[in-house]
């Protein structure tokens, strides 16, 4: 009888609320860069390319390529302190972020973050698989998943706040020093539960490559990836995108990203779990359909969101709100679809011995391809659009972007098929993981 079907519906919610917390403090401490772009670029005369580089690459190096062998250490030791050591470590980094003289210790600190979340989101991702079933997997990854999206609301408004009020400075140490002692919670708070022994011990090299076996991973770890080059992107440069274009205030920009972007991706994640879990019972394909379907739309929605003329604003109380803000709104709720299908699906598709690794691997490739490239990306888009478009250049560079974003849904369509195949050729394989 597997964990999860000993484990009390109480406590193992209760355990999926702790992972969201630590969760939510990962992505404030991640993304609160892109709401201090401005005056950190203005700080330290820097140019967007390199302002890209540092809320993306800089942080994507390390969390990406080392996300695997911490992973590893999770899948062999315990799951829960690895979770625990490294919010601990990527929560003081962040504090440091506040003290840097120059933009290169800005960067060195920001390696530190990525080094520390490096240990976060699969050891969590294999938590949940050990105590939720997979008739309820997606569902639970979808909550989770709405850590990402709290995260960033809390980041860019809270962090838009503070900065205005204290500083950009303040805003790293304040949102830092908190997760500092909510990693000592992780560890005394949640329970490692018991897992089926591994077989014998292989080499990195040759669970990496089981892993890649798998039917559909494949088109899964590339869906994403190439969705989230748009996705990163976008979202780092937003809070810029409604300065240059829109002419909003920092806090109007941070007030907007929370109400429009966050509500909806919020609403995105948590509804594409349940009705993932719905789907299923009909055909299995629709655990990658759906993001598909999602990723597809918000295609459409976020096109229209960026070519929106400025100047049509509506007001909330003292704010200006940008009426292109509605079309923001829906693709943020479709583009968040994919979160709990085709995270759980990793987890159901993989031995119980390597869940930590098989998310870690889809992770570098999200956050190296994603992550690393789109801030990058669009920052340098933007450097060379500037002479023909001025401020406009930003919105350009974004729009380009999207053919990613319509290239992953393609991709996701296709690996519904072999999911399906997956599943109901190997499920004595993966019998541990039902």
């Amino acid at each position: 009888m597997t964990s999860s079907q000993t484990s009390s519906s109480r406590y193992r919610y209760f355990v999926l609320g702790v992972l969201l917390v630590a969760s939510v403090f990962a992505f404030i401490d991640r993304q609160l860069m892109s709401i201090l772009l401005e005056p950190i670029k203005t700080e330290f005369g820097a140019s967007d390319t390199a302002m890209g580089f540092l809320t993306g690459l800089a942080f994507a190096l390390f969390y990406a390529t080392l996300g695997v062998p911490v992973a590893r250490l999770a899948d062999n030791w315990s799951r829960r302190n690895v979770l625990a050591i490294s919010m601990v470590v990527w929560s003081a980094a962040t504090a440091l972020c506040g003290l840097a003289a120059s933009f290169w210790q800005l960067a060195l600190y920001r390696f530190g973050v990525g080094i520390g979340e490096a240990g976060g989101t699969p050891p969590s991702h294999s938590l949940i698989a050990s105590y939720f079933p997979a008739s309820e997997r997606a569902t639970a990854m979808g909550i989770y998943g709405t850590g990402s999206q709290l995260g960033i609301l809390i980041g860019l408004f809270g962090g838009a706040v503070i900065a205005a009020q204290m500083g950009w400075r303040w805003a790293f140490i304040l949102f830092g020093v908190p997760g500092v002692l909510i990693g000592a919670l992780v560890a005394l708070l949640i329970k490692e539960p018991p897992r089926p022994p591994p077989p014998k011990r292989s080499k990195l090299s040759a669970d990496i490559a089981r892993l890649w076996r798998i039917p559909s991973f494949a088109a899964i770890a590339f869906a994403t990836s190439l969705t989230s080059i748009a996705g990163f992107g976008m979202a780092t440069w937003f809070p810029s995108f409604l300065v240059r274009v829109h002419s909003l205030s920092l806090t109007e920009a941070g007030l907007l990203l929370g109400l429009a972007g966050t509500t909806g991706a919020l609403i995105g994640a948590v509804s594409g779990g349940v009705l993932c879990d719905r789907l299923i019972k009909k055909d299995l394909a629709w655990q990658l359909k759906l993001p598909a379907v999602g990723a597809g739309l918000s295609a459409i929605f976020l096109g229209v969101f960026l070519v929106y003329p400025e100047g049509h604003n509506t007001m909330i109380g003292e704010f200006r709100v940008p009426v292109a803000s509605a079309f923001q709104f829906l693709g943020a709720v479709v583009s968040a679809l994919w979160i709990g299908p085709a995270f759980a699906a990793v987890q159901t598709l993989t031995p119980a011995h390597l869940r930590s690794q098989a998310s870690a691997l889809l992770l570098l490739l999200l956050n190296l391809i994603g992550f690393g490239i789109g801030p990058v990306l669009v920052g340098f888009l933007s450097d060379q659009l500037t002479p023909l478009f001025g401020t406009q250049a930003i919105r350009y560079a974004m729009l380009i972007t999207l053919v990613t974003v319509v290239v992953g849904s393609y991709l996701f369509w296709r690996g519904g098929a072999q999911y399906r195949h997956a599943l109901r050729t190997n499920e004595p394989t993966h019998g541990d993981n039902l």
